[in-house]
């Protein structure tokens, strides 16, 4: 169990945020958003921001009214649950009540403005078709009033934008919006498979993007894919078929690869042989030098599958069997390895 504490301020309760100090970072870990529960039960989704130092989704536990500067939380983390309670609060002296006091009021009941589902919850609230398509591709979506805020956690290649469906947002609204929040883009959602570009704005067809989050499930692309495509000024149909031109390719690279492999099963371990040797056994749809690449490459690490003894002339250290084997212990150590905190 970890536990973390923090006095509040006046900032903290306004703006809904806390500073992402050391305890509160290993409280949190690196998840990008960690499901907490305050008093009575509020169920709250903190997301921490290591880029800006805050941690935010706290608005709803302040809206309570029930915390003031310098009170004391209490974060505790026991799995994958976190819970905040209240350790310490200021003290509120009740005013001195007069000699005879006047009858109490009737009590009133205060009218409360419920915060929308997409703040309390955010994972339960459904979003649009096309903010799950730009999800799937690795964004980061945050809704807010007309239009959505998304961003790309690229470090120096990392972007903004704002983006809204054509009918729901005016063009003009969504160009204003870009400015005012510092996005790099104002992405424009369309019917059309093939739309036409508008100036400051990147116009998508919504099957576009739905054909790009399908084409990402074969193959990943993510913010840099994205980029490319913005810099045209619109994602159409045409603009979604010369990236998969491009991902057939790279994936017949991997076919080649898979086929230098399957030929190589064929020889024993610490077998001697030449690349002329290999060549026929790969078959005719891979060429002599697309062999000679993957032979590099399983001479090298993480493999070190191969000995190059001389120019074309290899021995295999082990069977493919084994190294497959042995790779996917490496990946499984190094998976491990990543959970642990530094």
């Amino acid at each position: 169990m970890k536990e973390a504490r923090y006095t509040l301020t006046s900032h903290c309760i306004e703006s809904g945020s806390l500073k992402l100090t050391p305890s509160l970072r290993s409280i949190l870990g690196d998840a990008d958003r960690v499901l907490a529960v305050g008093p009575g039960g509020l169920e709250l989704e903190l997301v921490p921001d290591p880029e800006h130092g805050v941690v935010r989704g706290l608005g709803p536990l302040f809206a309570t009214g029930e915390f003031a500067a310098n009170d004391l939380l209490r974060f505790v983390r026991e799995g994958d649950r976190v819970t905040i309670e209240p350790v310490g609060k200021r003290v509120r002296r009740a005013p001195k009540p007069a000699r005879e006091p006047a009858p109490k009021p009737a009590p009133r009941k205060a009218a409360v403005t419920p915060y929308p589902k997409e703040v309390l919850y955010p994972g339960e609230a459904r979003r649009p078709a096309f903010i799950e398509a730009l999800t799937a591709l690795g964004l980061e979506a945050f809704p807010e009033a007309k239009h959505w805020r998304l961003r790309a956690r690229m470090g120096r290649k990392g972007f903004a934008l704002v983006a809204g469906r054509a009918g729901k947002v005016a063009p003009e609204e969504l160009v204003a919006a870009r400015v005012e929040r510092g996005a790099d883009y104002a992405l424009l959602v369309v019917d059309e498979a093939r739309p036409t570009p508008r100036p400051g704005l990147v116009v998508a067809s919504e099957e576009a993007l739905f054909a790009l989050r399908d084409l990402h499930r074969s193959f990943p692309l993510g913010g840099l894919e994205l980029m490319r495509l913005f810099a045209g000024g619109r994602i159409g149909l045409d603009e979604v078929e010369a990236q998969r031109r491009e991902v057939a390719g790279l994936l017949g690279e991997r076919a080649q690869f898979s086929a230098v492999l399957l030929a190589l099963a064929g020889f024993r371990k610490d077998q001697v042989f030449l690349l002329e040797d290999l060549i026929p056994e790969v078959g005719e749809g891979v060429s002599p030098e697309a062999v000679r690449r993957a032979l590099e490459a399983l001479a090298g690490p993480p493999f070190f599958a191969l000995e190059a003894l001389a120019p074309g002339e290899y021995r295999l250290r082990e069977s493919v069997p084994d190294l497959l084997d042995a790779l996917a212990a490496y990946a499984s150590q190094l998976k491990r390895r990543l959970s642990v905190p530094a």
